[in-house]
């Protein structure tokens, strides 16, 4: 689905319901990709996502978000930050990795839309050079990782997960929720975090759960989202 042709429907929407309101647009997104065979984070597994986040304490507030594409999860995510921490809330982030400048440019346009451009930080390039950048410049620091989010290229799933260990990103309590894990399948991630992580004294240790979101449709479609907890991060 051409990212074009989402922006394209989002501005054909009346624009007074959408302004400034992430979870209408989210939900006009969700709407549209239903019915569009559109690529997102739809509805029945964002509920699972939400739980997970809803349950944190503290309340999450820096997310690190692999794959951008036209931004739907990354409103999500803003307008979940929102809720948990309040509308006023300081130390907001969510920052989304996207290969392609074009999809990029819609993904920021919504979430402009959204009212969200002050907490969601599109960033154009590779996942793990952005990442390393951000670390670099002080956005991101060690143990401020709340949850990280990979939708991207699932064969970059595991080598990902293990740079933000090794950049020692992770709190107790953080969460990594990955999508797709069943189809197109991302056999060597999900065997690593049911393994509990690398093992050995001072590393990142993980406990996992595989939830089965929705029913498929139109035959094989993606339906498992891995959530998986830190129990316990790097000294």
């Amino acid at each position: 689905m051409n990212a074009e042709a989402v922006l394209k429907y989002i501005l054909s929407q009346p624009q007074d319901a959408l302004v400034n309101n992430p979870w209408a647009l989210y939900q006009a997104l969700d709407f549209y990709g239903r019915t569009s065979h559109l690529m997102n984070f739809k509805q029945a597994k964002l509920n699972v996502a939400k739980k997970a986040l809803d349950s944190m304490q503290p309340a999450p507030k820096v997310v690190l978000e692999f794959g951008t594409y036209t931004g739907c999860s990354a409103i999500a995510w803003a307008a979940i930050l929102r809720d948990l921490n309040g509308p006023f809330a300081e130390g907001l982030h969510v920052y989304t990795f996207e290969l392609d400048e074009d999809v990029a440019a819609v993904a920021q346009e919504l979430i402009r839309i959204a009212g969200v451009d002050d907490i969601v930080h599109v960033i154009v390039g590779p996942a793990a050079e952005s990442l390393q950048k951000l670390v670099a410049e002080g956005k991101v620091t060690p143990k401020g990782v709340d949850m990280a989010f990979f939708d991207h290229w699932e064969k970059f799933y595991l080598s990902d997960l293990q740079l933000c260990e090794d950049l020692d990103l992770f709190r107790e309590g953080s969460r990594v929720i990955a999508d797709n894990t069943d189809i197109p399948g991302a056999p060597d991630y999900l065997a690593y975090v049911r393994a509990g992580g690398r093992g050995g004294e001072g590393n990142v240790k993980f406990e996992t759960n595989s939830y089965e979101s929705e029913s498929g449709i139109e035959g094989r479609r993606p339906n498992m989202v891995e959530v998986s907890t830190v129990l316990a991060a790097k000294p």
